[in-house]
């Protein structure tokens, strides 16, 4: 018998090690001096800001804006794990390749981390501020390669959206008769958020829609699409030779964004063999 317990207690022992060298690496710190040499390459080449400490430049500085523009003060924001964080300097790297150098510096100032951004009770995947041209870019350790990549391209598709003008009805010609997005309703945000999936489906794509989330509003809905085409341009490519209502949207989503934002932009360059902007 007390054999039997000296090998519970034994086996106690080990897996209590074990959770604590699990604690130690999950929570595990870097130096500021570690963090800014890793993101270094990212920082110079574009002239983009990392902000992964919870100041007061963090928060806008707007209060009841109309328009997205990060959070408020007022909102629950936890840091970012450094072990998180670190796999971010690759993650932008491949990210910032599918657009010119030039774009990235003209439009983009800051990325904001964090682990954690709650408002009123939605909590975000991401957001962004386009008066000071910042991202807001939430990962508690749940995210992807894939999903952080779609975060970005989400985000920096609405900062895009926001310096120029575009008429919706092209666009909106596409979606099905009578449809409305979830925001013409009555349903709040929160709601909206609960019911909605950014994994699309064949009843999404017929519809002429990525997922269910970019059928919450117009924004989502074209923002979504960047996601889908600068991350998966393959997958996308299939899905839009199916269904017309997709192919009848990227022919606006691709007009929008060669004739105001770069000429590089072609369905050559997104789905064929041409270089990336940055020559690679």
């Amino acid at each position: 018998m007390q054999k039997i317990i000296d090998a519970i207690l034994i086996i106690i022992m080990i897996l209590s090690m074990i959770a604590g060298l699990y604690l130690w690496h999950h929570n595990r710190t870097f130096s500021k001096e570690k963090i800014d040499a890793l993101f270094e390459p990212i920082t110079s080449k574009y002239g983009v800001k990392i902000v992964y400490e919870i100041e007061n430049d963090f928060f806008s500085p707007l209060e009841d804006s109309i328009i997205p523009a990060g959070p408020d003060r007022g909102s629950n924001v936890e840091l970012i794990r450094h072990q998180v964080l670190l796999r971010y300097p690759i993650i932008l790297q491949k990210t910032f390749e599918k657009y010119p150098i030039e774009i990235i510096k003209k439009y983009l100032n800051a990325i904001h981390f964090a682990g954690k951004i709650e408002q009123a009770g939605f909590n975000y995947g991401g957001s962004y501020d386009p008066f000071r041209r910042i991202i807001y870019l939430v990962d508690n350790g749940g995210n992807n390669d894939d999903q952080a990549m779609g975060t970005f391209h989400h985000e920096f598709s609405s900062l895009l959206m926001k310096r120029h003008s575009f008429l919706i009805n092209p666009w909106t010609d596409y979606n099905p008769a009578n449809f409305k997005y979830l925001s013409d309703t009555s349903q709040d945000a929160v709601s909206m958020s609960n019911n909605t999936s950014l994994i699309g489906t064949e009843d999404d794509y017929k519809k002429g829609f990525m997922n269910s989330y970019g059928q919450t509003d117009f924004g989502n809905d074209f923002s979504e699409y960047s996601a889908m085409i600068f991350t998966h341009p393959q997958k996308f490519k299939k899905i839009m030779g199916k269904y017309p209502r997709v192919r009848g949207k990227f022919k606006v989503w691709l007009k929008f964004h060669h004739d105001k934002i770069d000429q590089i932009f072609t369905e050559e360059y997104l789905f064929g063999e041409a270089l990336s902007p940055n020559g690679k």
